[in-house]
């Protein structure tokens, strides 16, 4: 791992003391049409999922050998999902059609793909994504500077055939602050923190890197007059550390004397300088304030004082954009954050010949994986990741493993408890009991641990639902449950 971060990882327990046991199921929805998205931007309404751009082909949703995007692999419609009535709607956001009432450079804008957004409320904000930006060259690709605000009570009901049109239910605001693809938005107290993230220009190509911001944006949003109205609050200092995209960030909680506190945990990402991972997380408080949990030691790790250190925590595994979710143990103090498949550098296959004595093999070409990790800060600010299992078993018509979760997303089940920031509350989960928690919807699959350079290797947008189980155990748990193998046709093969 000499090109990543840190040279060496921090030790990945196989089960262990966890208060609750996950179980993973793919649910059948082949009588209901839904799409097949990864890179999308997500909200909920009335227990309704709205889905908004992403792109419907493979690897990161851009072919190399290609001028443009086909408007063929662009999700131009809004999709509305109810997973319980088993339900979907689509309207075409498409300047053509009446209903629409954009422009084509504001159609361009909302759907581009890794956009970042965030929902407070019932409005969900959006924020840059890289795709096609000028209506009059389609050869021109680049970061989108925009702030979109969807009314989601009126666009899940223009979706499914109501009056007026896409345009009544939209606002955006301009300005270089949002340019911005590949990174984070989170609300906290009020104030939104555009975390990370990367402005890329031209045409996509593989691990080439654009400019990133290595900081975290602060803004307030002024929703409530006639405009869209943003104001500036203050970045952070662009930070080499920071240079993080792709990558998971989530809300989280932290006790504080008698006090729960809100903020911000960023995991791994890519890409250094030399095209590896970060290893070490960075927490953000809800003022925006970045700080590496290395201890004070040098961020960089210059002379290897990462490495050295055993009480610095190295995230070996799950270390891209995936579908996660956050448990909070209020009795424990400990913050719990589920990552279901996605991009890893270790994986554990204790039969591998590679495998270390622990049964973990390395590769330092970060594979697509299965594999899902709990990665948990206990109350001594400590960290520590668990192996938990897999997703279920599904195989190509040639035989060949799926791999899920990379650039798919979490969605929670209407009557779970949760605190305030969406992290689910696991006292107030029964024990001894399965409480379905959520589902894992959309990203892409992969038919092979590497694609780039795999003449064999095929990739696609998923369009499958995963039903998540959690049951809060009344002693500590182990690994996961696992379903039945299914063989499945993958189609759009990624060209190389």
């Amino acid at each position: 791992m000499a090109d990543s971060q840190t040279a060496t990882v921090s030790p990945v327990v196989v089960g262990g003391d966890l208060p609750y046991r996950l179980s993973v199921r793919r649910l059948d929805y082949s009588d209901v049409e839904l799409p097949s998205l990864h890179s999308f931007a997500a909200g909920e309404y009335d227990g309704q999922w709205v889905l908004i751009g992403g792109l419907t082909n493979g690897l990161h949703g851009f072919d190399i050998d290609q001028g443009t995007i086909p408007e063929s692999k662009q999700n131009r419609d809004v999709w509305v999902i109810d997973p319980e009535t088993r339900q979907s709607w689509r309207r075409t956001l498409d300047p053509a059609d009446a209903g629409s009432g954009l422009t084509d450079l504001e159609v361009l804008s909302i759907t581009p793909a890794n956009t970042e957004f965030e929902q407070v409320g019932d409005r969900l904000y959006v924020t840059g994504g890289y795709g096609d930006n000028d209506p009059n060259d389609d050869t021109a690709r680049g970061t989108f500077g925009v702030l979109s605000e969807f009314d989601l009570s009126g666009l899940v009901d223009w979706a499914k055939g109501g009056a007026g049109q896409a345009s009544d239910h939209l606002r955006q605001v301009e300005d270089e602050l949002f340019q911005v693809t590949g990174g984070s938005l989170h609300e906290v107290d009020g104030k939104m923190h555009l975390v990370f993230g990367q402005d890329y220009e031209g045409r996509y190509r593989g691990r080439l890197n654009g400019e990133y911001t290595k900081q975290v944006r602060t803004f307030t949003i002024e929703a409530d007059g006639a405009d869209l109205e943003f104001t500036h609050l203050g970045s952070s200092t662009p930070e080499e550390h920071y240079r993080r995209r792709d990558l998971n960030v989530y809300s989280s909680l932290s006790v504080e004397g008698d006090q729960l506190v809100e903020g911000i945990t960023v995991l791994s990402g890519v890409f250094t300088e030399t095209d590896g991972i970060w290893t070490v997380p960075v927490e953000i408080t809800a003022d925006g304030v970045p700080t590496q949990a290395d201890g004070g030691l040098d961020a960089m790790n210059a002379g290897g004082v990462l490495d050295a250190e055993a009480g610095v925590f190295k995230q070996a595994m799950n270390n891209y954009h995936s579908a996660k979710f956050g448990l909070f143990d209020e009795s424990t103090g400990s913050m719990h954050e589920v990552l279901l498949g996605g991009i890893t550098y270790l994986e554990y296959d204790p039969t591998n010949p590679a495998a270390d004595a622990d049964g973990f093999v390395a590769d330092g070409d970060f594979p697509n994986t299965n594999q899902i990790t709990s990665v948990i800060r206990n109350s001594d600010g400590s960290y520590e990741q668990h192996y938990l299992g897999e997703f279920p078993e599904m195989y190509t018509l040639d035989g060949e493993r799926m791999r899920f979760g990379a650039n798919a997303e979490f969605f929670l089940t209407h009557d779970v408890a949760t605190y305030d920031n969406g992290v689910i509350d696991l006292d107030a989960l029964t024990i001894g009991q399965e409480s379905h928690v959520g589902y894992v919807y959309g990203g892409l699959i992969a038919n092979a641990p590497h694609v780039f350079g795999n003449p064999i290797g095929l990739s696609s947008a998923s369009g499958e639902i995963w039903e998540v189980v959690v049951m809060r155990a009344p002693e500590p748990a182990g690994l996961l449950l696992v379903a039945t193998p299914l063989a499945v046709a993958l189609g759009c093969r990624r060209r190389v």
